[in-house]
């Protein structure tokens, strides 16, 4: 099979695999139906990811249909449609047991897909701990509706998640981009007071504002000023660092109100 593979700093390459095999009784293969590029895979290219290891194939957005699984799978079998989980975890390590799956103990756990071992830009993928790795996917719901649920939707709920945001908060999250997006989707579920974007595209903001009119806009020229005015205790209560570009990472603290949480969702080159 053909996979985009990772060979040096700076280079993929499209190369001649095999099809992955079953390497313990809790893997699964899936056959790829649909993937996407993530930023991530990009920042392996420019070599901002030191435990990216060249030979690999890259590539941890995707869905498909399960082809096989091990013995010691249940919660998926052969046909199923399923969604493939970013991060790899055991589910019986300290951390998964508290809800901190990113931190897996396991030699393949938190980000190990298209990034220490083979990923999905390519025709099949084997999923280690498949029970965990592994979503079914609604016959109501198409490949292309569920295929930010592995990553892009699930990065921005964890981020939410964890930042603590309450219906009296003032929320900053800094990029609009799909990331972005999936964090304004999953804040709003936390009803907080407000909800401000802080955004340079001028595309990306007018979908803010066609899509989500009560959110309160601003550009990164203008979003220190911006959210004191419309922030009760001297700037946001929670941000959300979305954007991952230069001059971001000081602007969410910049921004953020003293004893304030800031949440870094992007990564950096």
């Amino acid at each position: 099979m053909l996979a985009y593979t990772y060979i040096e700093h700076g280079k993929f390459q499209l190369l001649e695999k095999p099809r992955p095999k079953i390497k313990d009784t809790r893997d699964a293969i899936v056959r790829v139906t649909l993937g996407s590029i993530c930023t991530s895979d990009l920042h392996i290219k420019h070599g901002s990811v030191p435990r990216a290891v060249p030979g690999v194939t890259v590539g941890h957005e995707m869905v498909g249909v399960v082809e096989e699984v091990g013995s010691g799978v249940v919660s998926v079998r052969p046909g199923d449609r399923v969604t493939v989980n970013v991060e790899t975890f055991c589910g019986e390590c300290f951390f998964c047991r508290h809800g901190y799956v990113n931190n897996c103990t396991d030699s393949n756990g938190g980000w190990a897909l298209g990034c220490r071992i083979d990923g999905g830009q390519a025709e099949y993928i084997r999923v280690p701990y498949a029970d965990q790795g592994l979503n079914r996917i609604p016959d109501t719901v198409s490949d292309e509706q569920a295929l930010f649920v592995g990553d892009v939707l699930a990065t921005g709920f964890w981020a939410a998640r964890i930042s603590e945001i309450s219906e009296e908060d003032t929320v900053l999250i800094i990029g609009a981009g799909p990331t972005g997006i999936c964090t304004l989707l999953c804040t709003m579920l936390k009803k907080p007071r407000r909800i401000i974007v802080c955004e340079k595209s001028s595309e990306r903001i007018q979908f803010v504002r066609e899509h989500y009119p009560d959110v309160l806009l601003t550009n990164p020229e203008n979003c220190k000023d911006f959210v004191l005015i419309n922030s009760d205790h001297g700037g946001a209560d929670v941000v959300l660092e979305v954007a991952g570009v230069e001059d971001t990472f000081r602007l969410a603290w910049e921004c953020a109100r003293p004893n304030g949480i800031v949440t870094i969702v992007a990564l950096y080159d």
